[in-house]
């Protein structure tokens, strides 16, 4: 009896291991993929809060701009004469953030490793455009260099634990 017991427990403890380890794994996962959304939707929250749209030049009717937990971005501007332009890419393509500006106004600048920004335009007067951007710029007011700082963490955060779930 404690010969078969023996032998019931070696065909058992492969499939035992192996469950415990996909126990982890998916709850690894599972974790990673709450962060990565929390933290999706914390950095939509603050680029949609620090977004100028009154920005004096652009005359902006209304804006939308999401961040998924994919890490696409995507956004999308109608200007008063009724022209859009939309621009979307990927974070995991981020070669550089910067800020052009003062802490008053200027512009987030989001640099890619190629051309990866898809930038399409509606509505022009001068005929839709549909191209390829390396960089995608966002015009923002009063950011503070904590807030630029906390901005471009949760980015490359968002970089980081995409390029671990792929």
């Amino acid at each position: 009896m404690y010969t078969g017991f023996k032998s019931g427990l070696k065909k058992l403890c492969p499939s035992l291991i192996l469950t415990g380890w996909l126990l982890v794994f998916i709850s690894a996962t599972a974790g990673t993929e709450e962060e990565l959304h929390q933290l999706a939707l914390r950095t939509q929250l603050k680029l949609n809060t620090l977004h100028n749209a009154e920005s004096g030049f652009l005359k902006i009717r209304q804006f939308e701009l999401l961040l998924n937990d994919e890490g696409f971005l995507r956004y999308r501007r109608t200007y008063v004469n009724g022209k859009q332009e939309y621009y979307s890419f990927n974070l995991m393509r981020i070669s550089a953030i910067n800020y052009l500006g003062n802490n008053l106004s200027g512009e987030l600048s989001i640099q890619t490793h190629e051309d990866d920004v898809i930038v399409q335009t509606f509505n022009d007067r001068n005929g839709n455009v549909d191209s390829m951007a390396t960089y995608f710029r966002l015009p923002v007011s009063i950011l503070e260099a904590e807030d630029m700082v906390a901005l471009h963490n949760d980015l490359l955060e968002m970089k980081r634990l995409l390029d671990r779930n792929k």
